[in-house]
């Protein structure tokens, strides 16, 4: 019966890798080899190793390693409509991802608070990891760098907050299983396993339904990221080696 508990503990608590790939622009078939900076007058990719290493978009412009390049005027337009669809992809990657820590941290509290001690004991448990979720949540409303593009870095962001609260949760599950255990009242046993599984099966239901919504509006980005890729494979300019710029790829 421990064993279960804890097991339920652990399923909870991997439920938000879950949600962290909802939001997994990956997903579309996005490669990079870049990093993305977003700042207020530019968009910077940056790489460590391949030339060119970094390229800078702004306002229809385009520098390539610190080195201005001249482009026409289609090009010109091609990169500021990149730019702008740059800009208006990255808020809703990211408020996909909040959506996912809100969801996940909710249900991580109600099993962590279901299996605390007392009700004073479950409610400060719950704001305990409310509080972890909303300091989550406002590191991925503040970021404006991305050390992956085809991962958006959201899921090792969400993955270490994970690993901070598991303690917590599963500490309150241990901890009822063993007073239990100890008392060897098997009637209490069967009724601890059983809210158990129902809490289980209550949380995988929610996860499902609302994982599934979110995987949606994830895959609804892909045909922007397709349109951006055609936008990056028209450009009429050709680096010093003669081949085409190339900062994504979707498959």
């Amino acid at each position: 019966m421990k064993a279960t508990l804890l097991a339920l503990a652990l399923a909870a608590a991997t439920a938000t890798p879950a949600f962290a790939h909802s939001s997994h622009i990956g997903d579309c078939g996005l490669h990079s080899d870049y990093s993305l900076s977003l700042k207020s007058d530019r968009l910077i990719f940056k790489r460590h190793a391949g030339t060119p290493t970094e390229v800078e978009i702004a306002d229809g412009t385009l520098r390539i390693d610190g080195r201005l390049v001249q482009t026409d005027a289609a090009d010109e337009k091609r990169l500021r409509d990149a730019e702008r669809e740059v800009r208006a992809l990255v808020p809703e990657v990211k408020s996909i991802a909040r959506e996912a820590v809100a969801i996940a941290f909710t249900a991580l509290g109600q099993v962590s608070a279901a299996f605390a001690k007392d009700s004073d004991a479950g409610r400060a448990s719950a704001q305990r990891i409310e509080r972890a979720g909303r300091d989550l949540d406002r590191k991925i409303a503040e970021m404006d760098s991305f050390d992956r593009l085809d991962d958006a870095d959201v899921d090792h962001v969400i993955g270490d907050a994970v690993q901070a609260v598991i303690p917590e949760l599963v500490g309150n599950v241990a901890a009822q299983a063993i007073t239990v255990a100890m008392t060897g009242n098997e009637a209490a046993a069967a009724e601890l396993e059983a809210r158990a599984n129902g809490i289980e099966k209550s949380v995988e239901r929610a996860v499902e339904k609302q994982s599934g919504e979110l995987e949606r509006r994830a895959m609804n980005l892909c045909p922007r990221l397709r349109a951006l890729d055609r936008l990056e494979s028209d450009l009429d300019l050709r680096l010093a080696d003669g081949s085409r710029l190339d900062l994504v790829h979707v498959d």
